[in-house]
């Protein structure tokens, strides 16, 4: 069983030098693959292999022109290869369903995310410093304790004026078996709350985070520094200075949602029922809705739903998932009656045929409840 971890770096401004340097020369390698992918591409509509995209590269690597690709570890530029021949599958793969797949880009200097992969095997603990190849032993801050464990799929990322070691690591799993209570959930996600659970017909809501007056302020302070980071002239130290508190703030939003989510789930599955009921929604055509866009990425619905899975499967607990087209805001959870005029704007549901009168989320969170029976 693996976990992914990840660890906060302290390097020195030499260090820092060194990260910088494996940083531009794997965007370098990425540019310089796709170049000669696109290339073969437009004159054989066809591309090279992962082996003879790294015969190429070796030729260049050893080159005289090229000498200083060797200053960075071999790895690094080997994986930035094998993550471009993902991408080309992965497109390729779309290709079959998508009209507009998506080729894979070029990486801009001031665009793209900071990171690099670093050879997993080599990584080694010592005490409170890590050691990376070909950069040294690192100072680090790590929530799990690091000794003797061995690291896989190791990348550094640079993020919000951060270095972060991100990677996996090998757990034992957890034996100790949860007494699951004989209660059925039934769980409705929506924009006004994050979710309204019925559980064994008891109402339960989780609010949504993002009309907190805290997240507000911090959403208000990321357009002022938006607008001012507009203003700037691009490549500039003041637009790089400006383009860090921007990248703060955005980092602080991100990491309260993922927090909230996560405690969210937890609780879900501290109520132990035997089985979850869930929707299974479109997220991407809801997206399409340019009025609710917004509201609904910032709600993380899809990570909610990984999250549950995830946990409820190590607890032992049933998922089951609704059919798409189930209507379980429109059905009436007393009589069955399917009311096919209900507007969004309808908070509240009112059967014409038994009168009765229900909170519009709760209702379809009950609906959602009779199907795991």
């Amino acid at each position: 069983m693996y976990e992914a971890i990840v660890i906060r770096l302290f390097p020195t401004k030499s260090q820092a030098k060194l990260l910088w340097q494996n940083v531009g020369t794997a965007r370098w390698t990425w540019n310089w693959g796709l170049s000669i992918q696109k290339k073969s591409y437009s004159e054989n509509e066809k591309i090279f292999d992962i082996n003879e995209l790294k015969r190429k590269f070796t030729e260049i690597r050893n080159s005289e022109e090229f000498k200083w690709l060797q200053e960075v570890s071999r790895q690094v530029e080997a994986n930035v290869l094998i993550d471009l021949d993902k991408a080309y599958r992965n497109f390729f793969r779309r290709l079959k369903t998508e009209k507009n797949a998506g080729l894979p880009k070029f990486k801009s200097k001031w665009k793209s995310i900071p990171s690099f992969c670093t050879r997993s095997e080599k990584v080694r603990v010592y005490e409170n410093l890590i050691y990376l190849e070909k950069i040294g032993r690192v100072r680090f801050k790590a929530q799990e304790n690091l000794e003797n464990v061995k690291f896989y799929n190791a990348r550094v990322k640079f993020e919000n004026g951060k270095w972060l070691l991100k990677c996996a690591i090998e757990v034992l799993p957890n034996k100790s078996k949860i007494i699951l209570r004989d209660l059925k959930m039934g769980i409705d996600v929506g924009v006004k709350s994050l979710a309204v659970i019925s559980c064994g017909g008891h109402k339960r809501v989780f609010k949504n985070i993002n009309r907190n007056h805290k997240m507000k302020r911090l959403n208000r302070q990321l357009r002022h520094h938006q607008r001012i980071l507009a203003r700037k002239q691009k490549s500039s130290k003041n637009h790089l200075k400006e383009k860090c508190k921007v990248q703060n703030i955005y980092g602080r939003i991100k990491r309260k949602r993922h927090e909230y989510i996560q405690q969210i789930a937890r609780k879900i599955i501290n109520m132990r029922p035997k089985v979850i009921v869930l929707e299974d929604l479109n997220i991407r055509g809801m997206m399409k809705n340019r009025h609710l866009a917004r509201a609904i990425a910032e709600q993380n619905l899809y990570l909610l739903r990984k999250l549950i899975e995830r946990k409820a499967t190590e607890a032992g607990i049933k998922v089951k998932f609704a059919d798409r087209f189930y209507p379980s805001s429109k059905m009436c959870s007393n009589c069955g009656h399917v009311k096919k005029d209900l507007k969004l704007s309808e908070r509240i549901y009112k059967c014409p045929t038994c009168g009765k009168i229900i909170d519009r989320d709760f209702n379809a969170a009950l609906n959602l409840e009779r199907l795991a029976y």
